[in-house]
């Protein structure tokens, strides 16, 4: 009798395995025949699931983007205004390994996107739903007197975005200069800017 497998577990077990290989090696370095072995299928074993490397890295990045909204979500409580801003920006900082591997990922993932409409896509739409979520933030606290009246929304929030993506290359690059509490420090210091 057939076994039978479920396709959307399968996947998710691949995007596993190619995260770990990407954040260990590199995306360059990480063949398919690597992501096969290590996700425990034949060579020709990928092909059901994602059609070719740029269609995994897009479902890697998706992982990785779901696994941030999840810790956020699991924290978040009843947070509003400046502290659900912080906690969400603190989810997506890379403070740990875990989100160290996640920048690993991210960044040769940008570099894919620029030149692949469909992951250019959906990087455009994740990070607009973030920029969304931060706005909102930023508006919140402005009415709970957390922030000041005169902040830009719009202009913190691309400020807040760029940061973002700063800590991520930074913490890839240079992890000297990016140990947790001083990436914290900087995030809190432009916070209080905005009080």
């Amino acid at each position: 009798m057939p076994k039978i497998v479920d396709h959307d577990e399968r996947r998710l077990e691949i995007v596993r395995a190619t995260w770990r290989l990407i954040a260990e090696k590199g995306f360059r370095a990480t063949t398919m025949r690597e992501i096969a072995r290590s996700a425990g299928v034949a060579n020709g074993g990928l092909v059901p699931y994602f059609r070719n490397k740029e269609e995994l890295i897009g479902a890697t990045f998706e992982h990785v983007y779901a696994a941030t909204n999840a810790r956020f979500a699991a924290v978040r409580a009843d947070l509003e205004g400046m502290a659900a801003l912080r906690e969400l920006m603190l989810q997506i900082f890379p403070l740990d390994e875990e989100r160290i591997l996640e920048a690993r990922i991210v960044i040769p993932f940008w570099e894919y996107a620029a030149n692949e409409p469909d992951l250019l896509a959906l990087h455009e739409r994740t990070m607009d739903e973030w920029r969304v979520e931060i706005a909102d933030h930023l508006e919140r606290a402005k009415q709970l007197g957390e922030a000041r009246d005169d902040v830009d929304v719009a202009v913190a929030t691309d400020h807040l975005m760029a940061f973002v993506d700063g800590v991520q290359v930074i913490a890839v690059v240079s992890p000297a200069s990016a140990a947790p509490a001083r990436l914290t420090r900087l995030l809190d210091g432009y916070l209080d800017l905005l009080r």
